[in-house]
């Protein structure tokens, strides 16, 4: 196990580190001070609770888009789509400072232990290089980071905290390119494209919307009733998650990836886990 911190201030490190921080972010952070005496500090806790989880998620999924860039580059991708692929690692790392100084703000820690293990990428054995890259775009990309997407909206249009919202803006600035990267890479892949491969996409979609519903729909989330200090910090209501999970998949995923000539709606509708070994694509935060 290892532990994730707050960079020291004031130091050369520190200093570049915020020059690329800054230079990367799509919306400028605001100043706005969290007060904890507005809540009931049950609520706080559960808050702090579930930022330390999202903290973890978002710097752990820094070293899937690193592997995302390794498997574009042996995929002869170009080098604009390799240095944006790089970009939203880095853009997981700033996400878990945001999440990190969230983390302390509700009165926790500015260091978290993480998991002693590194996330990788699913490897796919059994096809070239270049659709190896494409299914791991499309599950990490076009499905995962737009269901993200859709959370993160809907977070917004409930929460109230002002620093609280403020750090959930700066998370949905990166993760709307996170999620529109997808479908721009597999548009400079539409002469590779062929017949025989989209129809080995389309089979591979079978299987990961079936994972995606699984890490994503909810649907086996215990249901409770949220207070309001609960839900004007944030905290996810569990109701609603089948309500954005399930028409993000049929009113964005499914008609994005049916323009690029795969068949998205029949996968969806015939979709199961991958039998015998249920290999369930990574997903980043």
């Amino acid at each position: 196990m290892h532990k994730l911190s707050l960079p020291a201030p004031h130091t050369p490190l520190e200093k570049e580190y915020r020059r690329i921080a800054e230079s990367a972010a799509r919306c400028i952070p605001s100043d706005e001070p969290f007060d904890a005496t507005r809540y009931d500090p049950a609520a706080v806790a559960a808050a702090r609770d579930m930022w330390v989880v999202r903290t973890i998620s978002e710097y752990r999924s820094a070293s899937l888009f690193s592997d995302l860039a390794t498997q574009l580059m042996m995929a002869n991708a170009g080098v604009d789509a390799i240095a944006i692929t790089m970009g939203m690692a880095q853009d997981e790392i700033r996400h878990a400072e945001v999440g990190l100084r969230a983390v302390a703000e509700l009165g926790g820690s500015r260091e978290l232990d993480m998991p002693a293990d590194v996330q990788r990428l699913e490897s796919f054995a059994d096809v070239c290089a270049t659709e190896q890259a494409l299914r791991n775009v499309i599950f990490g990309c076009c499905m995962s980071e737009v269901v993200n997407c859709a959370r993160l909206v809907d977070h917004l249009d409930t929460m109230k905290d002002p620093f609280l919202r403020d750090c959930v803006r700066q998370l949905l600035a990166d993760e709307v390119l996170h999620g529109k990267f997808g479908f721009l890479y597999l548009e400079t892949q539409r002469e590779w494209l062929d017949d025989e491969r989209r129809a080995s996409l389309s089979r591979f979609l079978r299987h990961a919307f079936a994972s995606l519903e699984r890490q994503f729909s909810g649907s086996a989330a215990p249901k409770r009733t949220l207070s309001d200090h609960e839900r004007d910090l944030g905290l996810p209501d569990p109701a609603r998650l089948p309500e954005t999970f399930y028409p993000t998949v049929e009113g964005a995923i499914i008609p994005g990836l049916e323009r690029l000539g795969l068949d998205a709606r029949a996968a969806w509708k015939t979709r199961r886990l991958a039998r015998p070994v249920d290999r369930t694509p990574s997903t980043p935060a």
